[in-house]
């Protein structure tokens, strides 16, 4: 969750947050809130009464209403969106549009570009090791939260058909028994596990998503597949931006179409793999969050200053 990272930066900083609204009820997700310091359950709207002079809100929604009298910019200190393409217009303070490729036009109330990016503060840089000799490539597999799209199964039904050396750790509620009858696939649920696989590993398949980003960051070499309208644009960019590998399309019946090839390709091609590690090496620094947090932070008292005047 994008929204998590800012609020940990608050944490860090010794003030209170409360999460409002619903969540699905996800271990990784609940893991995390636990790992920042975010009790669960949540807050429903009803149960808060905003302060004023002191309480700032970060929405991070595709279907709250703008017109929702929760979010009246009047009833808060600073109000702050996190926004792409497929978000309301709501009327805030402060936009933060996540993008590897945009940057500032000048305009104080827009963040955005890799600069901008809202990553936890535990991603760190991997090791490229997939060169070295005698050793199996190791791949991670994730298909976002508990992989409802079917993507890890779409995938790992098309690398066993190789006859490459690798070993491929899958993060997913949604693999069939069929699928882990090979002894390079083992299976994980989905849990904050996949931090200490993503430190290692050489490769890795996924969606494009908030964890896409997160590779980017930790540089390691990527294919993804949008399985989500609100993946699209994400995905578009990563690819154009030669990023990351496309590795699939997902019809509007929910079947995949993996692309096989391309999946060789990064399987087979340390070269190939070390190209996308290029491109990103340097990118993303992981300040991100901190920025935008101070950001909101600088806001919350220029208006504290201009009420008391």
């Amino acid at each position: 969750m994008r929204s998590s990272t800012i609020a940990a930066e608050f944490l860090s900083l010794g003030h209170s947050v409360h999460y409002v609204g619903e969540i699905e009820p996800i271990n990784l997700i609940l893991q995390r809130f636990q790992e920042i310091g975010i009790s669960y359950p949540v807050s429903r709207p009803e149960e808060i009464e905003p302060c004023k002079e002191t309480d700032i809100l970060l929405i991070d929604s595709y279907t709250l209403k703008p017109s929702d009298s929760f979010i009246t910019k009047n009833r808060w200190l600073v109000s702050c969106s996190i926004s792409d393409n497929l978000t309301p217009n709501y009327d805030v303070d402060l936009t933060v549009r996540p993008s590897l490729t945009s940057h500032s036009n000048g305009d104080p109330k827009i963040l955005t570009g890799p600069n901008h990016m809202l990553l936890r503060r535990s991603i760190s840089k991997n090791k490229f090791n997939s060169t070295k000799a005698n050793k199996p490539l190791k791949i991670l597999i994730a298909g976002g939260g508990t992989d409802p799209s079917g993507f890890c199964n779409a995938v790992i039904e098309t690398i066993t058909s190789f006859s490459n050396d690798f070993f491929a750790d899958v993060f997913s509620e949604n693999v069939s028994v069929k699928s882990q009858g090979d002894p390079r696939i083992k299976v994980h649920p989905v849990s904050l596990l996949i931090d200490k696989y993503a430190k290692d590993c050489d490769l890795a398949f996924t969606l494009a998503s908030t964890l896409s980003i997160e590779l980017i960051a930790r540089e390691i070499p990527i294919g993804i597949a949008p399985a989500f309208e609100n993946q699209i644009n994400g995905f578009q960019e990563m690819v154009s931006s030669g990023f990351a590998a496309p590795i699939g399309i997902r019809d509007e019946f929910g079947s995949w179409d993996i692309d096989k090839f391309n999946l060789q390709k990064l399987i087979d091609s340390d070269s190939f793999r070390g190209e996308l590690k290029s491109r990103v090496r340097g990118l993303i620094d992981l300040g991100g969050a901190y920025r935008v947090a101070s950001k909101i932070l600088e806001l919350s008292k220029n208006q504290e200053s201009y009420s008391r005047d």
